[in-house]
């Protein structure tokens, strides 16, 4: 027996208050169709279109999101769904989709993203990233990086690598930091929306303890993030004070580890 309109409200519900599509994903036709017309986007068949919907749910929560408060209203053709999701810090109106229901079966849902909301995505990843530094989290750091995530220190002194690529080698480079190196806190934070909603600017100091010296060390961060993911990053410090704390450092004098 086929599903009521309302029965697939309930279910529809029930997964987007997750951020999961599972519960209703049997539900849609085999030749269903999603949209979101204000990206330009199409998207045809079941699978593909509970693909888009899980990977979607997948980035929320990538993103810091936790749930969605989901109203449902009928509407001639099906219902009416709008979602405000929220997470730790953070609440905002996310969409209005319109579903269609023929015959027990979800054949159409045409989405509208708040496409304004990127830039809070932005900031709470930053958010999630300063935190992680500062618990010395380093696995979780490297987690909010894309897998092939391109770093660059404009400022890095000669002989030493300016462009790190790929999560990998992150998550490589901070286990090595974290030997010698503990975060104790952050302060001075400073974070800039710019007219890219995907891209944030942060100034914030970090406080040190390196082989029982402590000291702050400024930072400034051109973050650019997608999906909820650090895709790209531009670090800015001063190196120059770095390699003299490492030299003061090493047995030797010198600028080696």
């Amino acid at each position: 027996m086929s599903r009521t309109v309302s029965e697939i409200a309930a279910l529809v519900r029930s997964g987007l208050s997750t951020l999961d599509a599972t519960p209703f994903a049997s539900l849609f036709a085999a030749d269903a169709v999603y949209e979101m017309p204000f990206l330009g986007q199409r998207i045809e068949g079941r699978d593909a279109v509970v693909a888009t919907l899980m990977a979607g749910g997948a980035r929320a929560r990538a993103a810091g999101l936790t749930k969605a408060q989901v109203t449902t209203t009928p509407a001639d053709s099906g219902f009416v769904v709008e979602l405000v999701v929220s997470g730790p810090g953070i609440e905002f109106p996310s969409s209005v989709g319109l579903i269609t229901v023929v015959d027990g079966e979800i054949t159409s849902y045409r989405d509208y993203p708040n496409t304004s909301a990127a830039s809070k995505f932005t900031r709470s990843v930053f958010d999630r990233f300063l935190a992680a530094s500062v618990e010395n989290r380093w696995d979780d750091l490297a987690d909010l990086y894309a897998e092939d995530v391109v770093l660059e220190m404009p400022f890095t002194l000669p002989g030493m690598a300016r462009v790190t690529k790929g999560r990998e080698e992150l998550r490589r480079r901070f286990r090595v930091a974290a030997g010698s190196r503990r975060i104790t806190k952050a302060d001075n934070v400073v974070v800039h929306e710019t007219a890219d909603p995907a891209v944030l600017v942060a100034e914030f100091d970090l406080h040190q303890e390196v082989r029982g010296t402590t000291f702050a060390a400024s930072y400034v961060l051109v973050l650019t993030i997608r999906d909820g993911l650090i895709t790209h990053s531009r670090d800015y410090t001063d190196t120059a004070a770095a390699a003299e704390r490492i030299k003061a450092w090493s047995p030797a004098g010198s600028t080696a580890g």
